[in-house]
């Protein structure tokens, strides 16, 4: 059953690439984590100190497997969607559920990540951490007690804002059980604290090194860089409205409220804890504006997994008429796989092999530049409407000019007037501007533009006409500032598009690395060896984060070769199978408790 679910979950993110041909990662904040990767290989990663944890591991395996960056980010994206979905059957399995039941939770659970595996690779980093950890806290055991801490101090490093919602719910299920399982209550409290001083550690570690790029990487991150709160706020409640319809959580939240009758002993707490802190979250993050509440709303696994309970549930109050119970069951959960199946099915790039294409044409011009030369890149576009295209682009081309020019991108909004030009676009073009002024000062006047037609096509329209600045250098394809000509040699590290069949083995290949190198850590932690099956690729996840998180600050570099990553993954990996041996040496060694037998009297 156990591999049948991974083999579904993997097809099941595998095809949107194999029916779209698409070569390049899905989701809006992939091109995000492309650039990422290439800074932080260069520079390390204290220049992501605010989210370390996904870049470390993405660093990691693809120095071990000797996957490029786009194959990476898009393997991790399926590998972790795969995993969250065995570590949701887990945590049912742990609850003494039957088979069926534990089965269901982790299909509607792994394919309900398709919210989070759209991009948000720090948020489902730290979804299947969370998850692993609630599994090794229902052993009630000391071991299943540091293995928690390990695994939420490796999720919190990979998203520190959501390790706080996460520790909020571990807090609400250890007050629950103060009065009926004090002990249980302690081991929940202990494995926080420790997660949050793993947290806390790693990130003062990467207080050096070079700073973080601080530049905007989304249409949000830009509104409140403007101090236009009222235009975010306003974002965030229509993302919620426009985008309700698509989670499958409303359909399933009747099914979710019956199963809770069936999750007791620490599962039911903890689970009841999260339903509860989701819905102040969604509540708040409305009423405030401070958060975006559909991310609750995607972070919400507890929904799909007590609605597997339910599913189950209702076959049982239909058992005696089995066709209702088939036709009713069977219904329900094809709508809430549907249901996610049409968010994922909607995903696509948000790069193209154009855009790459263009910035890799500019970049002999580029390298022509003195290095420091702020790169210049204005964006435009016929709506006025420009702030998600400016941010994009600007992800865009810092993922693919070379790493060692990703700091001097500059990103422009020209002007425009009109009375409909809103504040919004004024505030844009202000902020902009007043970027690459800075940026020019400190580089003592130097400067180049570069114009790519993907990125503006009204001002490439016209750059071709007699008295225009620009120079055309490719197609589509222009070039204003002190450079004579294009530097000889190519870019050493070129971003390059993979294909379906690229993009199915880096995914295959991660959750075989992720598997292995946790297997050892989950059979530690666990002993049992079907659970330790289900969670050894969120182990494994969590393992290679903290060891590469460790051993970078350390000096040992994760880009550039394969050695980094090859040391990342030994060390993780064989750390869990020496813990595994160790601590059965000792068990074995332990005498066991002698019982006294009386002669019948």
């Amino acid at each position: 059953m156990l591999a049948a679910l991974t083999v579904g979950l993997a097809v099941w993110y595998l095809l949107p690439y194999a029916l779209g041909g698409f070569g390049l990662p899905l989701g809006p904040d992939a091109p995000v984590y492309l650039w990422w990767l290439r800074l932080a290989g260069l520079e390390g990663l204290s220049v992501v100190a605010a989210r370390p944890g996904a870049p470390a591991l993405a660093l990691a395996l693809a120095g071990t497997l000797g996957l490029g960056q786009v194959q990476v980010v898009a393997g991790l994206e399926g590998a972790l969607g795969v995993s969250a979905g065995l570590a949701s059957a887990a945590l049912l399995r742990a609850a003494g559920v039957r088979r069926a039941a534990w089965a269901t939770g982790g299909a509607l659970a792994g394919t309900f990540a398709v919210h989070l595996a759209a991009g948000y690779l720090a948020n489902l980093v730290f979804a299947v951490a969370f998850l692993a950890g609630a599994v090794a806290l229902a052993t009630g055991s000391r071991r299943g007690t540091v293995a928690g801490a390990l695994a939420l101090g490796a999720g919190g490093l990979a998203h520190p804002l959501f390790f706080a919602f996460g520790a909020a719910v571990l807090l609400l299920s250890a007050a629950s059980a103060w009065r009926p399982q004090r002990a249980e209550g302690i081991r929940v409290v202990a494995a926080t604290l420790g997660g949050a001083a793993i947290v806390g550690v790693g990130l003062l570690t990467l207080l050096s090194g070079p700073a973080p790029l601080e530049v905007d990487t989304s249409k949000d991150a830009f509104l409140r860089r403007a101090g236009l709160h009222a235009e975010l706020r306003s974002a965030y409640t229509e993302r919620f409205v426009q985008r309700w319809w698509r989670y499958v959580q409303w359909a399933s939240v009747p099914l979710a409220i019956l199963g809770l009758r069936d999750a007791h002993g620490f599962v039911g707490r903890f689970l009841r804890a999260w339903g509860l802190a989701t819905i102040v979250g969604i509540a708040v993050a409305l009423g405030t504006g401070i958060a975006p509440a559909d991310r609750f709303v995607t972070f919400g696994f507890v929904v799909p997994i007590l609605a597997a309970l339910g599913l189950v549930r209702l076959w049982e109050r239909l058992a005696t008429r089995p066709a209702v119970a088939a036709v009713a069951v069977g219904g329900l959960g094809l709508a809430m796989l549907a249901g996610a199946w049409i968010a994922w099915d909607r995903q696509e790039p948000f790069v193209s092999d154009r855009e790459i294409a263009s910035v890799t044409d500019a970049t002999p011009w580029i390298a022509a530049s003195p290095p420091g030369t702020p790169l210049v890149f204005p964006v435009n576009e016929d709506d006025p409407a420009v702030t998600f295209l400016a941010t994009r682009a600007g992800n865009v081309i810092r993922a693919a000019v070379p790493p060692d020019r990703i700091r001097d991108v500059v990103v422009v909004v020209p002007g425009v007037e009109g009375d409909h030009v809103d504040a919004t676009r004024r505030a844009l073009t202000r902020l902009t501007l007043g970027d690459a002024t800075a940026a020019v000062e400190a580089a003592d006047g130097r400067r180049l533009d570069v114009l790519l037609a993907p990125f503006d096509r009204p001002d490439a329209s016209g750059a071709d006409e007699p008295g225009s600045p620009w120079r055309r250098v490719a197609t589509g394809v222009f070039v204003s500032g002190a450079v004579d000509g294009p530097a000889r040699g190519a870019d050493p590290d070129p971003l390059a598009s993979s294909s379906p069949a690229g993009i199915a083995w880096a995914t295959a290949a991660a959750l075989g690395l992720l598997g292995a190198a946790g297997y050892g850590w989950a059979r530690a932690a666990l002993g049992e060896p079907i659970q330790a099956a289900a969670l050894s690729p969120a182990f494994g996840a969590g393992a290679l984060t903290l060891a590469a998180v460790a051993l970078e600050r350390l000096g040992v570099p994760l880009g550039g070769g394969a050695v980094g990553g090859i040391l990342v993954s030994s060390i993780a990996g064989g750390g869990g199978y020496v813990a595994w041996l160790v601590l059965e040496r000792r068990a074995r060694a332990r005498p066991s408790p002698q019982v006294d037998e009386q002669p019948d009297q």
